[in-house]
């Protein structure tokens, strides 16, 4: 064979191999979200009240004339299963969200700092909250939210600091209408995380095969 052919062919195979990438996908196995609501000169009202098991989640942020509205939407995404990949290879990831409204500003998309428990958090008990992942507007439909690789690295070698992804509003709503109403997995729709690795597109043995047939 000529030996000029197959060092190209060696090069090639190493560039497929550099530039190929695999996907996983991880589905939400825990979302709620908490809510704050308070009319000037009167009590509190929902702050210790839980929302897990609810098929909607909101996000809201709401100043009115008499009082504030605030509701915020969490979300779990278990990374245990992700024994066989290198959060160093990281190279994308993307939320995907269904939603039955939007459209009415920019949500603020931010790690969750803390554990939490999917029947038992409230606004008053919430976690402390991370970095920022992403800006987004979501509309009625699906929503494709990339986000910051960067934090979420880390949860791939250490699966027990994934706490998860929350989300509330960077503004205020001139709506009585929260600003996304999302599905939650109590639905068909439920919340799914999209990871990139980037990896070798060859493996040992394919590539003795190729390797085989040049010879």
């Amino acid at each position: 064979m000529n030996r000029l052919f197959f060092a190209c062919l060696v090069v090639l195979v190493a560039a497929a191999a550099t530039e190929a990438a695999e996907w996983v996908t991880i589905e939400a196995d825990a979302d709620a979200y908490v809510r704050y609501y308070e009319e000037w000169e009167s009590e509190p009202q929902y702050a210790d009240d839980n929302y897990g098991g609810e098929p909607l989640m909101y996000v809201l942020y709401n100043f009115y004339q008499w009082g504030v509205d605030i509701e915020i939407a969490y979300m779990h995404f278990d990374f245990s299963g992700l024994g066989d990949y290198d959060g160093q290879y990281l190279i994308g990831a993307q939320l995907v969200l269904h939603a039955e409204h939007g459209g009415a500003g920019w949500q603020r998309f931010l790690a969750v700092a803390e554990a939490w428990d999917e029947m038992t958090i409230t606004f008053n008990n919430q976690p402390s909250w991370g970095g920022q992942l992403a800006l987004f507007e979501m509309y009625e439909g699906y929503n494709y939210v990339d986000l910051d690789v960067g934090p979420i690295a880390p949860w791939v070698d250490a699966p027990e600091t994934a706490y998860g992804i929350l989300i509330w509003d960077t503004e205020q709503v001139m709506e009585n209408d929260p600003s996304a109403k999302i599905h939650t997995r109590e639905t068909d729709f439920a919340p799914e995380l999209w990871l990139t690795f980037s990896g070798p597109a060859v493996q040992e043995a394919s590539w003795g095969e190729i390797k085989a047939s040049f010879e």
